[in-house]
């Protein structure tokens, strides 16, 4: 017979859920952009966007990480606002929550609400019945910025990630473009990653027709510096322009 002391110790260690693994990124963590369309000379802001780290809250029960971005572009013939919002795993990185809302000229493009339920392998939108098949670690197109941030690059590498969480889409492939030296809000100037995520998702983030780019500065924190991704009229450049939390 087990004394009553060690069963107690054996079942506290079978219960004590693993420890949060090591991000670059804390809860706080405010990224502000200014946008630049490609129509207009580069100097001419159109726009702005926020991405930050708002909270860990539950999803599903399970203590997630809330990540928030919003994006406003204004130009002549286009103006778009979009908000997305993830909710992903702090222990495991897995996504359960995700909302994507896209308005472009005053028409909705997206009004979406996805739950994620990677345990019985089906995802749906908002109140929908129809289930559809997700990955056994599914990430959202927003919860993939802060994930990629955790990875290990080579230049030259190409990485392939079957983890998007509407599976008919995998995978999202990673192609290392090389580096660039980017300026920083504080004048600086650091060595950033250069990446090229694609994904076969018509209307995602990382569509192989936005041909997204991603600057990352190469150090431990991989602040996203740059992004660009192509919009239905031409393409809009985030550059940060300021970094609040950190």
């Amino acid at each position: 017979m087990i004394p009553f002391a060690v069963g107690a110790m054996l079942l506290q260690l079978t219960t004590t859920p693993p420890p949060a693994p090591a991000v670059p990124f804390a809860v706080g963590e405010t990224l502000e952009y200014s946008g630049y369309h490609s129509a207009l000379p580069f100097g001419i802001s159109v726009g702005s966007t926020t991405l930050s780290v708002v909270g860990i809250e539950p999803a599903q029960g399970v203590p997630s990480w809330h990540f928030k971005l919003t994006m406003q572009v204004g130009v002549p013939l286009y103006h778009g606002h979009s908000e997305l919002a993830s909710w992903t795993g702090v222990n495991d990185f897995v996504s359960r929550r995700f909302v994507h809302v896209v308005n472009e000229n005053g028409k909705q493009i997206a009004n979406d609400d996805f739950h994620i339920h990677p345990d019985s392998g089906y995802y749906r939108n908002r109140t929908d019945t129809l289930k559809s098949p997700t990955t056994a670690l599914p990430l959202d197109d927003l919860a993939f910025i802060y994930f990629i941030r955790t990875q290990p690059l080579q230049d030259g590498g190409v990485y392939r990630y079957p983890r998007y969480f509407k599976k008919n889409s995998n995978p999202l492939v990673v192609t290392v473009i090389g580096h660039e030296v980017m300026k920083m809000p504080d004048g600086s100037r650091r060595n950033c990653w250069v990446i090229n995520p694609v994904l076969d998702e018509p209307h995602g983030m990382f569509s192989k027709s936005a041909n997204a780019k991603l600057w990352l500065t190469d150090d431990g924190v991989r602040v996203p510096v740059q992004i660009r991704s192509g919009l239905s009229f031409g393409s809009v450049t985030l550059k940060l322009r300021k970094i609040n939390g950190r």
